[in-house]
């Protein structure tokens, strides 16, 4: 994903606007097992704005990954946005781009985007997927999904600093 400046630096162009499409199957997280159902589609413009190169991308993909409350595949879609200044060549420090929040080095005219847009959809990632945001999950004591069925066990979460006081107390 090798986008060409060449003619935004020359000033022929003052905004450039480019898209496309990233192939990726999966990511491995931590044990995560998130498919990527869909190619990673982006867009995006180089821009000036007060003297200086920025660049904004859009970015949006749908992955598949199990539920974390009740264990099912889940199918979700997430859009996001990649913005940060364009900067030649890589700097020994980042010092004096310390207030952005993504620095973009490009060299020979060209800039590789493919590691910064790999970076943000792991970013964008949620630390837990659901199949949908009313999941109820599993009963923790029986298994039951309590999306589809009630179960009829009884919850007692007791403190366990408490759980020796129970017994104090008759139980009519």
């Amino acid at each position: 994903m090798i986008i060409d400046l060449s003619s935004f630096l020359d000033g022929i162009d003052d905004l450039l606007h480019f898209e496309g499409e990233l192939e990726i199957d999966s990511l491995n997280l931590n044990g995560r097992g998130i498919a990527i159902v869909e190619p990673i589609k982006y867009e995006g413009e180089v821009f000036k704005i007060d003297g200086e190169k920025a660049i904004d991308i859009r970015i949006s993909y749908v992955y598949n990954e199990i539920c974390h409350r009740c264990l099912k595949p889940a199918t979700n879609e997430i859009k996001t946005i990649l913005s940060g200044k364009l900067v030649k060549g890589k700097e020994e420090t980042d010092k004096e781009y310390e207030g952005y929040d993504e620095v973009f080095y490009y060299e020979d005219d060209t800039l590789d985007i493919r590691e910064h847009i790999l970076n943000q959809v792991i970013l964008s990632l949620p630390m837990k997927s659901l199949c949908n945001f009313d999941c109820k999950g599993l009963c923790s004591t029986c298994g039951a999904d309590l999306n589809n069925t009630r179960c009829n066990c009884i919850q007692e979460n007791i403190d366990p600093r408490f759980e020796k006081l129970k017994n104090f107390f008759p139980k009519n």
